[in-house]
């Protein structure tokens, strides 16, 4: 397996992850974040230029660092 393959697979792996941790009891949040994660990779699957893939692993990695970050899932409490 490339390195490459192998570095898209892992950033595929961590955005999944990501999107468990932060979205584990919003069922309606975590199928909209897979259903939006699978789709971009989907999306750009015939990429074969190595410095937009680049780019786009970089996104990937900065999407995934704003998931664990930046979102916050609040909760109602009586």
């Amino acid at each position: 397996m490339s390195s490459t393959r192998s570095a898209v697979l892992q950033v595929f792996k961590k955005l999944h992850r990501a999107s468990h941790t932060v979205f584990r009891n919003d069922t309606s949040a975590l199928n909209a974040a897979r259903m939006k994660i699978n789709e971009e990779f989907r999306k750009n699957r015939e990429c074969s230029d190595s410095s937009k893939i680049q780019e786009m692993l970089k996104l990937a990695e900065e999407v995934e660092v704003e998931l664990r970050t930046g979102v916050v899932q609040a909760k109602i409490v009586e």
